[in-house]
């Protein structure tokens, strides 16, 4: 693994954990937010699983990045996923691990909705 991939793994960690000194936002898409809804699962309960997530493997993980992970959530398959965006969110990031020229976005989403 390069230093350039162990610093985005370290960044994407750090922001996924709630750390707000690096760059990011969460969003959450219409089909997890009426999940919740109808689950009455509180949004925080969504987000600490995201946050403590830890089964990365070879096969979800081929770039070892920590940029994705898979879980369950009231019985249906969901995923997380990290896109670098520039800062103003308008093009993607010249350098994910540079967190001054990188945005990332945590986009939490039913597997149904990719």
């Amino acid at each position: 693994m390069t230093n350039k991939t162990q610093k985005i793994r370290r960044l994407n960690d750090r922001m996924r954990k709630g750390d707000a000194s690096v760059p990011g936002q969460i969003v959450l898409t219409r089909g997890i937010a009426d999940l919740l809804e109808e689950s009455k699962t509180a949004p925080d309960d969504l987000i600490q699983m995201v946050r403590s997530y830890d089964n990365f493997t070879t096969d979800n993980d081929p770039h070892g990045e920590h940029d994705f992970g898979s879980f369950e959530l009231a019985g249906y398959p969901c995923f997380w996923k990290l896109d670098y965006y520039d800062p103003t969110l308008k093009w993607g990031s010249n350098d994910p691990s540079d967190p001054k020229q990188t945005m990332r976005v945590l986009t939490i989403m039913l597997t149904e909705e990719y």
